[in-house]
């Protein structure tokens, strides 16, 4: 479905997806990343849909990867760096949009997910039940034309 949805895209974009590697993940994700920028969520800048199970939402983020920063910085100077990238990326931003601009929530207190709150720059939440196909794939093609505008070109 993801591939689907970014197939007439000008740019290339890796489509990648997780439930979990080792287990149920506490936030399954489908991401898109500009290859040539990240190929991961461990660092970069990227588009993801983040799945908060406990509160059945499905948020639409730009997002900075946590993975390395969490290993790199420990997680309060984590947090503290990916906030200020997140604020950085907003002013960067020069498309109109309506986009949130506040904190995400995922429902975990997990080290991860309160990282992946911190790296967000915009997002959009739905309630699962009230996500419509083509509020999803309006809102990921805006995003993605914001991403475009913020990343290098290959």
């Amino acid at each position: 479905m993801g591939r689907d949805l970014v197939a007439p895209r000008p740019e290339p974009l890796m489509v990648r997806a997780s439930v979990g590697a080792q287990g149920w993940a506490s936030i399954p994700w489908l991401a898109f990343f500009a290859p040539h920028v990240t190929r991961s969520m461990r660092q970069g800048l990227y588009v993801v849909f983040l799945i908060n199970a406990h509160d059945e939402r499905v948020i639409l983020s730009l997002q900075h990867g946590a993975g390395a920063a969490l290993t790199q910085l420990g997680p309060d100077q984590a947090n503290r760096h990916l906030r200020h990238m997140a604020s950085a990326t907003r002013r960067a931003v020069t498309v109109q949009h309506d986009f949130d601009e506040g904190p995400i929530d995922l429902g975990s207190t997990a080290a991860l997910p309160l990282a992946y709150q911190a790296g967000c720059a915009l997002s959009r939440s739905w309630a699962a039940d009230d996500l419509t196909n083509d509020a999803l794939s309006t809102d990921l093609t805006l995003m993605l034309d914001i991403y475009r505008g913020l990343v290098p070109p290959a």
